[in-house]
């Protein structure tokens, strides 16, 4: 669940920066953090859950963690194109926060030989 958590806070941290952008002040960062993570959190788990066995799954016998983080990355790209109905936009941002989780775990990650 650590790249659960990990991947919730980069992506309110994204939105936060991109929201301050767009408003042209960064009043409301913590607000909008706040927001994320209040209303991110359940969705972010089944989905980051379900993600995080498939990307163990398939990438276990793989000797590097590379291809985990980057099948993660391309889940969160998958994920945020279902669940924002194609926005592009907000689905990059989950692209970066679901790489960023799962590099988040590495150091718990058993090394693997090949």
């Amino acid at each position: 669940m650590l790249a659960v958590g990990v991947s919730l806070i980069t992506l309110a941290l994204e939105i936060s920066v991109v929201d301050a952008v767009q408003q042209g002040t960064a009043h409301d960062v913590v607000d909008v953090v706040v927001a994320v993570v209040l209303f991110g959190a359940v969705p972010a788990a089944v989905i980051g859950s379900v993600g995080a066995v498939i990307v163990h799954f398939v990438t276990r016998e793989a000797s590097s963690q590379w291809p985990a983080v980057v099948l993660a990355a391309a889940l969160g790209l998958v994920a945020g194109l279902i669940v924002w109905s194609g926005d592009f936009g907000v689905a990059v941002l989950l692209v970066t926060a679901t790489g960023v989780g799962r590099l988040a775990v590495l150091p718990c990650a058993r090394r693997r030989t090949a």
